[in-house]
């Protein structure tokens, strides 16, 4: 395989050079400032010795497209940010930071939520720090549309990280830390999501409540979309044991396009790194160190569901791709050009269940895996196909077979 792994900090992504047309959009713009220490509420908030000094003023007020409102850097504010107006399509409100130091933070202190889109689209939030609520840390819905989330780390809060409330139809999620939070990192609690991106973020450490909960470090269904180059790991510490995974897309999306890719996903110690209920495209992630499986594939009830799996690497899961507890509805997989490193307790491929499939050019070998090393080395792969072997690898096919932790 000739790809990198994720780095392991998170790459702030480079911006784009805007469009002429987006420049006057943003020139144009007004711009609003808010300085927890110096700022007064009965200025205009229009330029940094004219800031506003506190939430409750920013949440009364009605922006117009386009405008932006900037939280100082190197200052907090305890309470809830409560988006108040909606942009448009190509001028959003953008909530987000000015001057020099570490980000600004809205700290909830105990409040339930400490950000929420509160019913509003064409929203962006970029460069806040999302802390100390006893639920929600950032909040989007009841339906979000073109919704961004950049550069924000959302740590801390009682409950999930970020929540999807609601059919969203356009989210970004990029270049963030969810990272220590009580429940999920980040779930889609509706189905039919559309163009949702979810990249370059660390979603770790979450799922710490210990209620029993099934937190994962994501958990929905998306029906296009991609999650693509985060690193996902030690998420569901506390959660239901072999049910809180790396990443989650559950059962019941129907026709669902999502791309699964580039992806680091590691230490997961609850579950599998990977469990796909609905239909995915899962490709070019590295997979190890995960309590269960590093792929767990099928429970699809009454749904058809197709799974490609390619070019991926897994190594020291407890098993290495498993396909069990098929539906009443159809399974076809694709699997492919895979390399297996050492596998647990179970094979490197499990199909328990009568299946569609097409498995070829997989690759398995029991020496430990040189972490140093993206690429596999030469000399350690076994089990190639042959006329008596009909995929790649070792396979393990029993029908009826129900491991017993991945759920």
């Amino acid at each position: 395989m000739d790809y990198l792994p994720p780095p392991p900090a998170i790459e702030r992504p480079a911006q784009p050079p805007l469009l002429v047309s987006e420049r006057r959009n943003a020139e144009n713009a007004p711009v609003f400032y808010v300085d927890a220490t110096d700022g007064d509420d009965r200025r205009s908030g229009r330029g940094p010795k004219e800031a506003w000094k506190s939430l409750e003023k920013v949440n009364g007020m009605a922006f117009p497209p386009g405008s932006r409102v900037l939280f100082e850097r190197g200052e907090s504010w305890r309470g809830s940010l409560l988006a108040s107006s909606s942009g448009t399509t190509d001028r959003p409100i953008t909530y987000g930071a000015y001057g020099k130091g570490d980000a600004p933070v809205i700290d909830a202190r105990g409040a339930s939520v400490a950000v929420s889109l509160n019913g509003k689209a064409h929203v962006a939030f970029d460069g806040l720090t999302i802390t100390g609520a006893a639920d929600t840390g950032l909040l989007l819905g009841p339906r979000a549309r073109n919704v961004s989330v950049t550069n924000v780390t959302v740590a801390g809060n009682g409950g999930s990280g970020i929540v999807v409330q609601g059919t969203s139809e356009g989210l970004r999620i990029d270049g963030s830390a969810i990272t220590g939070n009580g429940a999920y990192g980040i779930v889609h609690y509706a189905a039919d999501n559309t163009d949702q991106v979810i990249t370059r973020n660390t979603i770790a450490d979450n799922g710490w409540r210990k209620d029993g909960g099934v937190y994962s470090g994501w958990n929905g269904r998306i029906l296009t979309g991609e999650i693509a180059r985060n690193r996902v790991f030690n998420n569901g510490v506390n959660g239901g044991e072999g049910r809180s995974h790396g990443l989650y897309h559950d059962q019941g999306q129907a026709g669902s396009a999502l791309k699964i890719h580039n992806n680091l996903i590691h230490d997961n110690p609850r579950g599998a790194g990977i469990l796909a209920k609905s239909s995915t495209e899962i490709y070019r992630n590295v997979i190890f160190r995960n309590a269960d499986a590093g792929l767990s594939l099928g429970q699809n009830r009454g749904i058809d569901v197709t799974y490609r799996v390619y070019d991926n690497e897994f190594y020291d899961n407890n098993g290495g791709v498993l396909q069990h507890q098929k539906g009443n509805g159809s399974i076809t997989l694709e699997l492919r050009d895979n390399l297996f490193h050492r596998n647990g307790k179970r094979a490197a491929i499990i199909i328990a269940d009568s299946i569609g499939k097409s498995i070829t050019g997989n690759r398995v070998s029991n020496d430990a895996k040189s972490e140093a090393k993206s690429e596999p080395r030469a000399g350690t792969t076994a089990n190639q196909p042959s006329a008596s072997q009909p995929s790649g690898g070792t396979v393990q096919e029993a029908s009826g077979m129900r491991p017993e932790s991945v759920r």
